[in-house]
């Protein structure tokens, strides 16, 4: 009797652990399908190196996530029609949330992302703080950027590619060093060497010419020194005697004032 009981019960127990794992199996396939209904494909492509960017890795859309990376691959594995030249490029699929933009149908959903597009919205890998992985952020870059033109006809709406801060900068950075490479610095030096020759030759010909003139500046001011003095002379003449303005001599005394 005992036995009989044990195995009943663990006929039960068997049949609610199955019951369980079925219940829970049914809810995670029905969210999967229901977040899937929810989703839109979109598409990108990188010349760049994407280090660090990985399947699950973040789309954000001005900062806010919107969705996710699906895939990655090379564009001549996706699409045989592309050329030669764009076969090595990267393809970077990505599942957007239609919830978050409330736009319903696929076709709504493709024709939003097109008009964005249109608007000047462009996908960069960004990398997220010190943890070695990457993002993808869409944006409005400023300024103008070299389009690249796929040619290849994109199955999802296609965002074009901008290029990141750090690539930006590595690029400016590889224009210096070239240009600092392409410059002729002995041609430099030599030219620095010749105009100190010549400022050199300049101030020593200054001074030849100071050297030279220095007897005369010496009269000159010896002379202003001298109109110095007879001015000032001058001066205490008139201040002592101001009729001698009007006389050209010293008018003689009169008889009756002579004693």
């Amino acid at each position: 009797m005992s036995n009989a009981s044990e195995t009943s019960y663990a006929k039960i127990g068997f049949f609610i652990v199955l019951g369980v794992a079925l219940t829970l199996g049914v809810l995670v396939y029905i969210g999967g399908m229901g977040a899937k209904s929810n989703e839109f494909m979109a598409e990108t492509f990188f010349s760049d190196p994407v280090s660090g960017l990985d399947v699950g890795s973040s789309v954000n859309f001005r900062g806010v996530r919107v969705g996710s990376v699906r895939r990655i691959t090379f564009i001549g594995a996706e699409y045989h029609d592309a050329a030669p030249a764009d076969r090595q490029k990267i393809y970077v699929e990505m599942a957007f949330d239609s919830r978050l933009f409330r736009m319903g149908s696929e076709q709504r959903s493709r024709q939003l992302v097109e008009d964005l597009v249109a608007k000047g919205l462009h996908a960069t890998v960004s990398a997220s703080g010190v943890t070695g992985l990457s993002r993808i952020e869409l944006n409005f870059p400023k300024g103008e950027l070299r389009e690249e033109r796929p040619s290849w006809r994109s199955d999802h709406p296609l965002i074009p590619p901008a290029p990141s801060i750090l690539q930006s900068a590595a690029d400016s950075a590889t224009q210096v060093l070239n240009q600092l490479n392409k410059m002729d610095f002995v041609a430099v030096y030599s030219n620095l060497l010749t105009i100190a020759q010549s400022a050199g030759t300049t101030l020593d010909n200054f001074n030849t010419v100071l050297t030279g003139e220095q007897g005369g500046i010496s009269e000159i001011v010896q002379n202003v020194r001298d109109a110095s003095v007879s001015i000032r002379d001058f001066a205490d003449q008139i201040r002592n005697n101001p009729s001698s303005l009007l006389r050209s001599n010293t008018p003689e005394e009169l008889s009756e004032t002579k004693r």
